[in-house]
This record gives C-alpha cells, sequence and structure tokens, in this order.
C-alpha cells in the first residue's frame, strides 16, 4: 500500500494552464451589486454570490451582519485542486495544467472524476543545463478488457476509467509537471481533482480488503408508499487489509498520524480497475503486532465527495 502525499498547489505552483479564469466579472469595489450577481476573486480564485444589495463590500474579507456574499465555489480553473471530485473542471477538447514546486520532489500524480479517452503526463527538467523531457506516458481512460469477441464488440458497454495515476515520475527538484487530459474532438473533458505529491509505502495491501461506497441521496418513502428519491454525491470506501513489517509500526502510526485532518492519496494498488484508489481521509486504523518480522494492519478510509 502506498500513500500520496500532496503538494498544496498555489498561484506560484501552477505556471500554465489552457483553462481560463472567466466564470464571472472580477469583483469591483466601485459596483453596485444586487441579490443574486456573482464576482469572482482572482485572490482566493472562489465564486461569490450576493445576499443582499451591497457596494464596496468585500467578499474575501470578514464576515458581515447581516450576511453580504454567499461563496459557492471554486472557479473553474482551480476546481481541480478544491478538494471536490464531483464538480469537476471542464473545458471542450483539452485541459492541461502545468505545475512546478522548487521545494518538493514531486513522484507520483493522480487523476480523479476523468471524462476523457486519455490522460498524459510530462516531466521536464527544466533547470539551468538540465536533462530537459524525462517523462511522458500516456494513459487510455477506456476500459476494453470485456471486448473480447465481435459480440462484446457491438453490444458490450465500454467503460469509461475515471481516475489515473502516474506513480513512477523521476524525483528532479523543481520540474515542470505537465498534466492534459484530452477527449475527442467537440466532446467536453473533465477533470474532478488533480493530486501530485511525494510517493511512500507503508506496506503490501493483501487480499480481504473490501471496497464500497456511502451514498448521500435521499430516499425516503410518505405515508401512502410513494418514494422520494433525491440523487446526491457519494464518496468511495475501502477496508484496507495491510501487511506490514513490525519494526516500522511506529513510523506508519506517526505518518497516519500526521494526515489525520488532511486528505491523502491511498493507493491499494497501481491496478485501478480494483477500485482502491481513494483520495480522502481515514476513518480509523489498527496496527495489530502479532509477529516480530511481520504484522497485520486495517485501516478504513473515506473518499472526498
Amino acid at each position: 500500500m502506498q500513500l500520496i502525499k500532496p503538494v498544496t498547489v498555489t498561484d506560484s505552483i501552477l505556471t500554465a494552464t489552457n483553462i481560463t479564469e472567466d466564470d464571472y466579472a472580477v469583483w469591483n469595489s466601485g459596483t453596485a451589486y444586487v441579490v443574486g450577481d456573482k464576482a469572482i476573486s482572482t485572490v482566493t480564485h472562489r465564486i461569490y454570490e450576493a445576499l443582499i444589495n451591497n457596494t464596496n463590500v468585500d467578499p474575501t474579507g470578514t464576515a458581515t451582519d447581516p450576511a453580504t456574499w454567499l461563496d459557492i465555489g471554486a472557479t473553474n480553473r482551480w476546481k481541480a485542486f478544491d478538494q471536490k471530485i464531483s464538480d469537476p473542471v471542464t473545458n471542450l477538447n483539452l485541459i492541461e495544467y502545468t505545475l512546478n514546486d522548487p521545494a518538493s520532489n514531486v513522484t507520483s500524480v493522480a487523476l480523479f472524476g476523468l471524462k476523457g479517452i486519455s490522460a498524459n503526463v510530462t516531466v521536464t527538467d527544466t533547470t539551468v543545463g538540465g536533462d530537459g523531457e524525462v517523462y511522458n506516458q500516456t494513459v487510455s481512460l477506456l476500459d476494453n478488457r470485456n471486448i473480447v469477441d465481435w459480440y462484446t464488440y457491438f453490444f458490450e458497454e465500454q467503460v469509461q476509467k475515471e481516475q489515473a495515476q502516474f506513480l513512477d515520475l523521476p524525483p528532479y527538484l523543481g520540474s515542470d509537471v505537465e498534466v492534459t487530459v484530452t477527449s475527442a474532438t467537440g466532446d467536453t473533458t473533465e477533470l474532478g481533482q488533480l493530486v501530485l505529491g511525494f510517493l511512500s509505502g507503508i506496506g503490501l495491501t493483501t487480499y480481504g480488503t473490501a471496497i464500497s461506497i456511502e451514498d448521500y441521496s435521499r430516499k425516503e418513502v410518505d405515508a401512502f408508499g410513494n418514494f422520494i428519491i433525491v440523487q446526491r454525491d457519494f464518496a468511495q470506501l475501502a477496508d484496507f487489509d495491510v501487511q506490514f513489517e513490525t519494526q516500522n509500526a511506529r513510523k506508519i502510526q506517526r505518518t497516519l498520524a500526521d494526515f489525520r485532518a488532511t486528505p491523502i492519496v491511498y493507493v491499494g494498488s497501481e491496478d485501478t480497475s480494483y477500485g482502491t484508489t481513494i483520495y480522502g481521509f481515514y476513518r480509523r486504523f489498527d496496527l495489530t503486532l502479532e509477529g516480530p518480522s511481520l504484522s497485520f494492519g486495517a485501516i478504513e478510509v473515506e473518499g472526498l465527495t
């Protein structure tokens, strides 16, 4: 089992993208806003909706009484980093991000909430006298493994992969990491979350690991037996069974304690078809010291919606 300890993406780290930040006009102190008007901040990269008529009330400032602005979410450009998979970045044909963190050795990238036909990660060493392009990997987002003959070719549903992971990036400090998601010409491309960071292992995921979801939809029945169904988001769940070296128990405990309130990527397998790559929090973990050499543990993880 491996963990991706994420880099917090800031304006200085996001060096280039083809996603414009023009969802609405930028907030202006001289504009008279009325209820329902929306504006964006290029400082917080959030969208705000006016709750009352106002002028010269900065939506990024301290709370006002009565409340003047409602934060309704990240701008389209920054939805890739807002820790909400179900509200993706959207763009026609292509989504591109280039990131460079001069303080981190980025060794992995995980993508969630994808819609497209392929994803690519390219790493370029841009330092003076550097090595240039040192990594270029493309993965298909179309799962054809169940298409095995002419019948399935015509009638089997082609599965869209919603995740992609690149776990073997060379650790070049301060390199450009370019992420590209592509769809067919004329189609809308989506990217729910882009997570890059340092990959570290904590043990071996074993069979017995369970995956499921937690559904937040509303399903109620009235007095006449009629169902009222409101579809809402859901979260991935996993109960990981892990084998680890007993001597690393304290290290694993300390690592998980450091990320008790920070979402990270839990990679149960390098094969995404198992559904054991989750971006979220652990609910609990138990490390059972069963022997002087090898021990076993359980980590229960809840994904972000």
